[in-house]
């Protein structure tokens, strides 16, 4: 079972990472409309989403993609192949969803929790994938109801 401290660490990092993300998907998607090239369609990506979109969802989501993912890209693939390595399959684990911008954006993401697990461990870079992911699908419910 994971420590009161890995909890405490896998949220706040998952807090850290959802902040700094943000920053870097606006410079992303600033570049991205200044050389004109598409970008993610967010209305396509909320649809697909369909009723995982609520408090429920991103729970649920969370826990799920934490999980999984990080036992599988970091748990397995990140020791026998590099965090790089590992990043670039979490990315492309996500093309069916996004486009190129927030693929980037994604790669960039397991780079960090790459970075988590190799400091810390899976267990603790699950927690930030999952905090990081419940939050982001709370706070784009609560853009959309503003």
């Amino acid at each position: 079972a994971p420590s009161r401290e890995d909890v405490a660490t896998g949220i706040g990092l998952g807090i850290v990472l959802l902040i700094l993300s943000g920053a870097v998907d606006g410079g992303i998607t600033f570049v991205f409309q200044a050389m004109h090239w598409p970008t993610t369609d967010t209305a396509s990506f909320n649809k697909l989403l369909g009723s995982a979109f609520s408090p429920l969802g991103a729970v649920v989501i969370g826990v799920t993609a934490g999980l999984g993912e990080e036992l599988s890209v970091r748990g397995l693939l990140q020791p026998r192949f590099g965090i790089v390595a590992a990043s670039v399959v979490f990315a492309s684990a996500h093309a069916y969803q996004y486009g190129p911008d927030a693929l980037l954006s994604v790669f960039l993401l397991g780079i960090g929790l790459g970075v988590i697990r190799a400091y810390r461990s899976t267990t603790v870079s699950a927690l930030a994938h999952g905090s990081y992911d419940c939050l982001a699908v709370l706070a784009s419910l609560a853009a959309l109801h503003r």
